[in-house]
């Protein structure tokens, strides 16, 4: 399966993922997360949002779980997460959000 595929099965099922993050400048290691949307962003570029519940931290400043936006083409080694109970929506997720208005996938 693709990046994509693999990501979209996530959203979908509202299963938790494990991954890597692959760009310079950023924290080398696994992250965890719950995948909320698949979006083009206005640079056309695919993103994700996910609410990252663990994993490596960029910022050691950061206190998870938070939202993340990672750009799809530096997302490595995906795993969905199966035996893990399948995640509610975060709180403060807004699916109709403006951020979305052309999402390929979303929860």
């Amino acid at each position: 399966m693709y990046t994509l595929e693999i990501l979209t099965a996530a959203i979908n099922t509202r299963k938790p993922i494990s991954f890597e993050y692959n760009l310079e400048g950023r924290a080398v290691g696994l992250r965890f997360g719950n995948p909320h949307a698949i979006y083009l962003s206005s640079a056309d570029k695919v993103n994700i949002h996910i609410w990252k519940t663990g994993g490596v931290k960029t910022d050691p400043t950061q206190i998870i779980p938070l939202w993340r936006t990672y750009s799809i083409k530096h997302i490595e080694n995906i795993t969905i997460l199966e035996d893990k109970e399948s995640f509610s929506l975060a709180a403060d997720y807004k699916p109709n959000s403006p951020m979305y208005s052309r999402a390929l996938a979303k929860a």
